[in-house]
C-alpha cells in the first residue's frame, strides 16, 4: 500500500489543504426567516440590542458575512459590533460595523482582500475571514445607535466547533480609535510645500495612537480612514505620516520605524486613483 502525504508548506497553494480530513463539525448562526418565509433578516430598532450568535463549547469563527439596508445618514457608523469570548467582561470586538469591514465614514466600495471584501455591488455585502477562536465560550451581537430609523440586518457566522480547545491559539480582537479633528498646527506662514513635507518629530509626541495594548500577541494590521480637512487647489499630499511601533515600552526611535502613511499600505508617492 502506498501512503501519500499532504502538507501545506510554504509556497503551496492556499487550497493545498482542503482534502486534508479535519476533526470538527461546521456550524452557522444566521438571520434566515424562522417561519419559513422570506424575510431573513433581523429588524433592528434604534437603541435596540441584537444578539448574532451565541455558542458554547470549544470552537473558531471562520466567516462573517452582513449585509444592511436602513435609510438613515451615516447608518454603519451607529450599528456598533461587539464580541466576547471566554466570558470576558469586556468585548475584544468593538468598532462601528462599517469601519470593522474595511472602510471608514460610513461608506462602502467594492474591495477583496485576504481577511476582509466588500463586494459588489457597490460594496454591499461584508465579510470577514480572521479566524476568531474560542475555548468554552462565543457571543457575537450588535447595538443599533440610530436616532429614528429601523435596521434590517442579513447575517451569517460560520463556525466549526471542537472536541477539545487547541492550544497556542490567540484571542483576535478589533478596536476603533478616533480624533475628530486631529492634532495639527497653524498654516499661518507657511508654504505650501512647507505645510505638506515640513515639521520634525524625533520623539513620537503628538501621534495619532492606532493601537495601545498588552500582553502577548500579535498585532496584524489596522483600516487607517482619513478626511482631509485641508481644502485646497494646491498639491494635497496625504501621507508622510511616519508609522511607529513601540514593542514592550522601548523609547524613540521604535524598532518598527517607517517612511510615511502610504508606504506603510503599500503604495508610494501619495497616489490619488481608486486601487
Amino acid at each position: 500500500m502506498t501512503i501519500h502525504h499532504i502538507t501545506t508548506g510554504i509556497g503551496e497553494s492556499p487550497l493545498a489543504g482542503l482534502p486534508a480530513l479535519r476533526s470538527c463539525t461546521s456550524r452557522r448562526e444566521s438571520s434566515w426567516d424562522r417561519t419559513g418565509g422570506n424575510d431573513d433578516r433581523l429588524h433592528i430598532q434604534p437603541g435596540q440590542r441584537a444578539t448574532l450568535a451565541d455558542i458554547t463549547g470549544a470552537g473558531c469563527i471562520k466567516h462573517i458575512w452582513v449585509t444592511i439596508a436602513c435609510e438613515e445618514e451615516s447608518f454603519l457608523r451607529k450599528i456598533v459590533l461587539r464580541a466576547w469570548w471566554d466570558h470576558e467582561e469586556h468585548p475584544s470586538i468593538e468598532a462601528p460595523i462599517g469601519d470593522f469591514f474595511g472602510m471608514g465614514h460610513a461608506q462602502t466600495a467594492n474591495f477583496s482582500a485576504l481577511p476582509l471584501q466588500m463586494s459588489p455591488q457597490s460594496g454591499k455585502g461584508f465579510n470577514c475571514f480572521f479566524p476568531m477562536p474560542f475555548a468554552e465560550h462565543a457571543r457575537l451581537e450588535v447595538t443599533s445607535e440610530c436616532d429614528k430609523e429601523e435596521v434590517l440586518f442579513y447575517y451569517y457566522v460560520d463556525y466549526q466547533l471542537y472536541e477539545q480547545p487547541s492550544q497556542g491559539l490567540g484571542y483576535f480582537h478589533a478596536q476603533w480609535q478616533r480624533q475628530n479633528p486631529s492634532d495639527g498646527c497653524s498654516e499661518d506662514c507657511l508654504t505650501n510645500e512647507q505645510v505638506e513635507l515640513g515639521g520634525c518629530n524625533t520623539t513620537g509626541a503628538g501621534n495619532f495612537v492606532i493601537l495601545d495594548a498588552e500582553g502577548e500577541g500579535h498585532y496584524v494590521g489596522c483600516n487607517l480612514n482619513i478626511h482631509n480637512l485641508r481644502l485646497t487647489e494646491k498639491w494635497n499630499w496625504y501621507g508622510e505620516g511616519d508609522d511607529m511601533i513601540f514593542v514592550d515600552g522601548e523609547s524613540f526611535p521604535p524598532s518598527l520605524h517607517g517612511t510615511g502613511t502610504e508606504d506603510y499600505f503599500n503604495t508610494s508617492w501619495c497616489p490619488r486613483e481608486t486601487y
